[in-house]
C-alpha cells in the first residue's frame, strides 16, 4: 500500500509545482509589464499564470481528501481496487503522450509563425508566453509520466 500513498502523493507534489511555476509567471509577467515594453508578453504570462495557479492550486488543496478516499477503496477491495486503478493508469500513460505530442507540435508551429513575426510585435510576445508555458507543460508531464508508469508496475505486481 505504500507505493499507492508515495504515487498519489507525487501527483499532488506535481500540482504544487504548476501551481508555482503559475506564481512565478504572474510575478515575471508583472515585472516584464513594470520594467519592459513587452506588454504582450508581460499580460499573456499573467494570464496564464493566474490560470495555472486557479487550476492547480485548489486541486493540490483538494488532493488529501483524494488521497484517503483512494487508501479507503484499497483497504475496501484490493483486487477490484487494483484492476481499476491499472485500466485508469494505462489510460493516463496514453494521455500523458498524446499531451506531451501536441504540445510539441504546438511548439514548432509557434516557432515557425514567429518567424515571419517581427520581435516587437503582439502576436511575438503572446507566441513567446505560450512557448515557455508549453515547455513548463512538456517537463511536469514527463515527471507525472515517469511516477506514473512506476505506479503501473508496482500495480501489475500487486495483481500477481
Amino acid at each position: 500500500m505504500e507505493f499507492i500513498s508515495d504515487f498519489l502523493n507525487s501527483e499532488k507534489t506535481l500540482y504544487l509545482f504548476a501551481g508555482i511555476i503559475g506564481t512565478a509567471s504572474v510575478v515575471l509577467g508583472l515585472l516584464f509589464l513594470i520594467f519592459s515594453g513587452q506588454k504582450s508578453f508581460a499580460t499573456t504570462m499573467i494570464v496564464i499564470g493566474l490560470l495555472e495557479m486557479a487550476a492547480m492550486f485548489p486541486n493540490y488543496l483538494k488532493y488529501s481528501q483524494k488521497i484517503e478516499d483512494k487508501i479507503s477503496t484499497y483497504e475496501n477491495n484490493h483486487t477490484e481496487f487494483l484492476k481499476a486503478e491499472s485500466v485508469a493508469t494505462q489510460k493516463a500513460l496514453k494521455s500523458f503522450f498524446w499531451l506531451k505530442l501536441i504540445y510539441g507540435i504546438l511548439i514548432v508551429a509557434l516557432v515557425v509563425t514567429m518567424s515571419f513575426l517581427a520581435s516587437k510585435s503582439i502576436l511575438f510576445g503572446i507566441f513567446t508566453a505560450l512557448i515557455l508555458h508549453l515547455g513548463f507543460a512538456i517537463a511536469i508531464d514527463s515527471f507525472g509520466e515517469k511516477y506514473t508508469d512506476t505506479y503501473l508496475e508496482h500495480l501489475a505486481t500487486a495483481l500477481k
